[in-house]
């Protein structure tokens, strides 16, 4: 999963979908072209972390565990 952004209006709220940097960009330039044609966009941009990779990895580790502890109580 790679990283997102969402993209915050400063004057009402308005927030964009999560996505890449550029679609976001885009979102609130629309936005702001729309909703505030004379005010330059701002507000606060969002950042979520992409996968650390780990889901499946640790998925697979919790499995064998699992396993082991049911393989172990029968003896």
């Amino acid at each position: 999963m790679a990283d997102s952004y969402r993209y915050r209006c400063g004057e009402c709220g308005h927030r964009t979908a999560w996505g890449s940097e550029s679609q976001g960009e885009q979102a609130i330039e629309t936005h702001y072209a729309h909703r505030h044609p004379h005010i330059a966009p701002g507000g606060v941009v969002e950042f979520r972390k992409g996968s650390s990779g780990c889901g499946s990895g640790c998925l697979i580790a919790l499995g064998i565990v699992v396993l082991l502890l049911i393989v172990a109580s029968r003896h």
